[in-house]
């Protein structure tokens, strides 16, 4: 059983910098097994400051096994078992073995492709960190919606459900009618491509403003290719369609697609909408829509 040290809590949350440098001795063998995978003092201040309760565990008992733990069942790196540490620091402190070896079995079952799951794990551990029974019904409810589990949305889709919650679909389901997307719409665009979910209301009304009243898109088409509403409206959708309007407006082009616009790399972009009317207008105005974004 983990003892309890509040004034170590206390002195992390307050100044991890001072915590770090001159720890409680009785701290100083967990700081250097971590060490010892690598792990940079920046990189551990981090994930402790999240997470000062993983100090109060056993070294021997729990954060070395827990570790090792997940460094089996997922095959990873060592630097990799600690990412998922940054990215959740909360499984730190799980139990691993009785919540996150049979989350992952649920999947394996389904055939998910190991590579799909060790790098959800990694990236986004806290999906994994729930309730086996509800991760179970989850799994099987995302998997009769049509998800193939030998894709990848199949978990996308399934982080979808155990992030969001009920209160927040329906948040999510008003802000797609506001715009006059019906239910089937919202429906099938989240089969097309489940992270239009995930994104928060503020992003997605603001690109469906831009997309809708800007460039008199027809919401129908974000519904169709909800891929869209994944780009940076300041970094790329804006820069980007500013350059079409003005091709546009020239007419220079004709026909386009504003989803292969955005899909493009930056060096394809700018060789089929910048290079090729060799006018710097068309550069200069990209650059300074890029340029406040930052």
């Amino acid at each position: 059983m983990a003892s309890h040290n509040p004034k170590s809590e206390t002195s992390l949350g307050e100044d991890p910098d001072c915590f770090l440098t001159n720890p409680d001795k009785s701290l100083v063998p967990k700081f250097q097994f971590f060490f010892s995978k690598s792990i940079s003092r920046s990189e551990l201040k981090r994930v402790l400051s999240s997470n000062p309760h993983a100090l109060e565990y056993d070294l021997d008992n729990r954060i070395v096994p827990g570790f090792n733990f997940f460094k089996d069942l997922t095959q990873c790196s060592d630097y990799n078992v600690f990412l998922a540490y940054k990215n959740c620091s909360s499984i730190l402190t799980l139990n691993l073995e009785s919540i996150l070896a049979r989350n992952i079995a649920v999947l394996r079952e389904k055939g998910v492709p190991e590579s799909i799951l060790v790098n959800k794990l990694i990236v986004h551990p806290r999906i994994f960190a729930v309730n086996p029974e509800k991760f179970r019904r989850t799994a099987e409810e995302v998997e009769k919606l049509g998800f193939d589990p030998l894709k990848q949305y199949f978990l996308i889709a399934l982080q979808a459900f155990i992030q969001i919650s009920k209160s927040t679909w329906e948040r999510k389901f008003n802000v797609f009618k506001q715009w006059g997307w019906s239910d089937e719409d919202i429906i099938s665009a989240f089969g097309k491509y489940p992270r239009c979910m995930i994104f928060s209301e503020h992003k997605i009304s603001a690109i469906m403003d831009f997309f809708v009243n800007e460039m008199s898109l027809k919401s129908s088409y974000i519904a169709d290719h909800p891929v869209v509403l994944s780009y940076s409206l300041e970094r790329r959708i804006i820069p980007r369609c500013s350059v079409l309007k003005a091709l546009l407006s020239r007419g220079l082009i004709k026909k386009y697609s504003v989803c292969s616009l955005l899909l493009y790399t930056e060096k394809q972009f700018l060789q089929r909408f910048v290079t090729p009317f060799q006018d710097p207008y068309f550069l200069k105005l990209y650059e300074e829509k890029q340029a406040l974004s930052h």
